[in-house]
């Protein structure tokens, strides 16, 4: 036990400077820049195939993926951790990110198991967290023990052992203030790797050193398994990395479209009722420092809800207004950072949520499934598996 509080203390420098970082990142409303990540690169090969090295897949499609944001929006300031095949520390990466004041981070990487285990497939794509799930800390182990070949790694990260578990035990003591989006992120990511025809391996917490370093919305995709032949054939590929460069430019749009709120209600747009609400509303708090009491099913396990949200705010509209009037039983949710947003069909079943959201669609394009867990609103893609988030 001795041992563990030592770690934590002598961690604490590096945990209060990334907190630091979080504070003073202003993001404003425009996505104005992304860095891409590709993992690995020189003496660091990452996992290895049979014919090709991840470090060569990742750098491929992260070029791909940088040059269609670039085509398709010239306003965005597209920056890499990494260009060329070279090495470039775990904590520098982050670095990079931090002093550009970068909106969003995306780590590419190609996934693999230990030699003599059976090699699965699929895309799955991990935000900051600490699990317990071992098959998470494993790929996370995998992922950290890059800085073992950096020099003077044990001062650098201040003795962090990726192989040990109790060097993890200070994740535990994070808040990640990007979550929310960094998992809105990363729906986006696996419903076009799904739609791709991929395989989807849903989305995942893990404790990754190179997303604890990062002061915006982050992500690090798996785009496959190296270790599988059919995968590492695909995903070596030019028509391969096409498709996957492809599936996150696509996720990459819809989350700009989201993080610059473009569904919001903008006076003008619409003519409806401007008279002040009577009914419909539903508060609902957001901030960390504001907790609601959870609502819980009889097994004792928080109460999830899903729905569509089909409208944002910064000014209460009324739930009866033109702007609904085809569409019954519209609720309005008070945020604490006072916003509003309009959802539709509470229910348990996430099909039932998917036959609404089918429904809305033609009157509300920008309508998506969110769900609602301990009193908190986070977005879910259609067709999601969320696992272990």
């Amino acid at each position: 036990m001795m041992k563990v509080w030592f770690l934590i203390l002598i961690m604490t420098p590096l945990f209060l400077k990334v907190d630091r970082a979080f504070a003073q990142n202003d993001q404003g409303t425009v996505l104005k820049k992304v860095v891409i990540d590709p993992g690995h690169g020189g003496r660091d090969p990452g996992a290895k195939g049979a014919k090709t090295n991840e470090k060569d897949i990742v750098l491929d499609v992260a070029l791909r993926v940088g040059k269609m944001i670039n085509e398709k929006y010239p306003e965005v300031e597209v920056i890499y951790t990494r260009k060329t095949d070279v090495f470039i520390e775990l904590n520098k990466r982050g670095e990079i990110a931090n002093k550009a004041h970068a909106n969003l981070f995306i780590s590419i990487h190609a996934n693999s198991v230990k030699p003599g285990n059976k090699c699965p497939s699929g895309t799955e794509t991990f935000v900051m967290g600490y699990s317990n799930l071992a098959a998470n800390m494993e790929v996370a182990k995998r992922e950290n023990s890059v800085i073992l070949i950096e020099d003077d790694y044990s001062t650098r990260y201040e003795n962090f052992d990726p192989n040990r578990a109790e060097s993890y035990i200070i994740f535990q003591l994070m808040q990640n203030s990007h979550l929310n989006q960094s998992l809105d992120f990363a729906a986006e990511i696996q419903t076009q790797l799904k739609e791709s025809k991929r395989v989807d391996r849903g989305i995942k917490q893990a404790p990754f050193l190179v997303l604890w370093q990062t002061a915006m919305p982050s992500i690090l995709v798996e785009l496959g398994f190296i270790c599988h032949p059919e995968e590492e054939k695909f995903m070596s590929s030019a028509a391969g990395k096409d498709k996957l460069a492809a599936s996150i430019f696509q996720a990459f749009s819809s989350y700009k479209s989201k993080f610059e709120d473009r569904s919001s209600f903008r006076p003008g747009e619409q003519a409806t009722n401007q008279q002040q609400p009577k009914t419909g509303v539903t508060p609902l708090k957001t901030s960390p420092a504001e907790p609601q009491k959870s609502e819980t099913s009889k097994t004792g396990t928080p109460k999830v809800e899903f729905c569509v949200q089909i409208l944002s705010s910064s000014k209460p509209l009324d739930t009866n207004s033109n702007t609904f009037k085809k569409h019954k039983g519209v609720e309005r949710l008070k945020l604490s950072n006072s916003q509003y947003k309009y959802i539709l069909g509470r229910t348990s079943s996430y099909a039932a949520a998917q036959e609404t959201l089918k429904k809305v669609k033609s009157d509300f394009k920008d309508a998506f499934i969110v769900s609602i867990v301990d009193g908190k609103i986070a977005p879910v893609a259609e067709g999601l598996k969320i696992i272990n988030p």
